[in-house]
């Protein structure tokens, strides 16, 4: 059974099949999953859609992603304090992190909103789901700082020296579809060094569809393309990847 450790099948205009997109899952055995937050308004959203689908074993996180920083605020950080308290279904916070690709906005606001959300979730003894695109110096710096160790770096694209110290730290490295693509050959070398216990898979969906599915939305059920990928770099069957990294999942969000 696969666990996505990263998922956005609540995004309600990227899938308006959702009952054929987890029927896909279920196929597909991808059986857990967790739904990620981006924005205040849309971490709410996950979590009502978790609430929807309680026969499910999806759970949810809050998070404002370095992109949409600007909207994180005093008021904001409360709710979220409060969710976080009382919803048994909320497991991380995330995605929270820097992207000094995009720069939507400034570094510092960036750095300010990734800075109190990582204090809340120490204050809370939560897990954090980080984003970081060409920011790795500064993001790696402030969580040193903060003293978070529960951290999950979502689509680890950095390199070994990266992931190395990652390692040693405690961090876990979630994998996507990217690990599929022909010019990645880096990224699957990152992946055979990768300690077995801080391995994670995700989609990301609807994004980085893996290379067989190329051209096409992505959905949870392309998350076994990775499975076998990952499987193949570390010459273990595809049952033990998903043995492996669900048990992972299981230590890394607390899930019941």
């Amino acid at each position: 059974m696969l666990t996505d450790t990263h998922s956005h099948i609540h995004f309600s205009w990227e899938f308006p099949d959702i009952d054929e997109i987890l029927q896909n899952a279920e196929k597909a055995k991808v059986t857990r999953q967790i739904i990620v937050g981006c924005t205040p308004k849309d971490s709410f959203l996950a979590l009502e859609f978790v609430k929807k689908y309680e026969n499910r074993q999806f759970w949810s996180t809050l998070g404002v992603h370095p992109h949409h920083a600007n909207e994180l605020s005093n008021e904001i950080l409360e709710k979220f304090r409060s969710f976080a308290k009382s919803e048994e279904q909320i497991v991380a916070f995330g995605e929270i992190g820097l992207d000094y690709y995009r720069n939507l906005q400034p570094p510092e606001i960036q750095q300010r909103a990734f800075r109190r959300q990582l204090q809340l979730a120490l204050e809370l003894d939560f897990p954090v789901i980080v984003h970081v695109r060409e920011a790795w110096d500064d993001a790696l710096k402030i969580m040193e700082e903060e003293g978070n160790r529960k951290v999950i770096l979502h689509c680890f694209t950095a390199d070994l020296k990266v992931a190395e110290l990652a390692w040693q730290r405690g961090y876990f490295t979630s994998f996507s579809g990217v690990l599929t693509y022909p010019k990645n050959k880096y990224l699957r070398d990152v992946a055979l060094a990768a300690p077995k216990e801080r391995l994670l898979i995700e989609t990301d969906c609807p994004y980085l569809t893996p290379q067989i599915y190329r051209g096409q939305r992505n959905e949870p059920a392309f998350l076994a393309a990775t499975a076998e990928e990952l499987a193949r770099i570390k010459g273990l069957s595809l049952g033990q990847i998903a043995d492996l990294t669900t048990q992972n999942a299981i230590r890394a969000f607390g899930l019941r």
